[in-house]
């Protein structure tokens, strides 16, 4: 009787590196739709002749695109009594629940392409952070702005500014 063994490779499959290549080039596919198929609404909003404020002098991230307009919490303030703001919270979701600007929408909302494409032709994209991460409203609006929705600013001061002015906060 002759005895059998199989030949052991070290060798992976042959099939293992074009799928995962393959893997990687359709995620990419996915995530270049999502970025830019769904992310920026059909029509541009135009922005109100009212500035907003000044470019806050050392926000942004340096190599991309230049830094987002900020907005004071006073005129932030006018413009949501107006009706014409929309508030995105760049904080992590349980930050968010504990307390936000009032109708702020939270990155994780899941129709928020669809409730930032139907703001109003004089609105505004208002992006606001906390002081755990200063840099995140600036950001926020730079993502926004990038991929086609305007105007856009980023609140000074983020939501502690919003606070210490004692405007309304919504809390579960």
């Amino acid at each position: 009787m002759e005895h059998f063994e199989p030949s052991v490779s070290n060798q992976p499959p042959a099939w293992r590196l074009p799928a995962i290549i393959g893997g990687i080039v359709i995620l990419a596919g996915i995530l270049a739709f999502v970025v830019t198929g769904t992310g920026a609404p059909s029509t541009a909003v135009t922005p109100t002749a009212t500035p907003i404020v000044e470019t806050a002098a050392g926000h942004g991230d340096p190599g991309n695109s230049p830094p987002a307009p900020v907005i004071s919490v006073t005129d932030a303030y006018q413009r949501w009594q107006a009706g014409n703001v929309i508030f995105v919270d760049m904080r992590t979701g349980d930050e968010y629940r504990q307390a936000h600007l009032p109708g702020a929408l939270n990155l994780a909302t899941p129709d928020l392409n669809q409730r930032l494409a139907a703001l109003p032709p004089d609105g505004i994209i208002i992006t606001y952070g906390d002081v755990n991460r200063p840099t995140a409203g600036q950001r926020g609006a730079q993502i926004f702005r990038d991929l086609g929705y305007g105007p856009v600013a980023e609140l000074e001061g983020g939501i502690e500014a919003w606070q210490a002015a004692n405007l309304p906060l919504e809390r579960p």
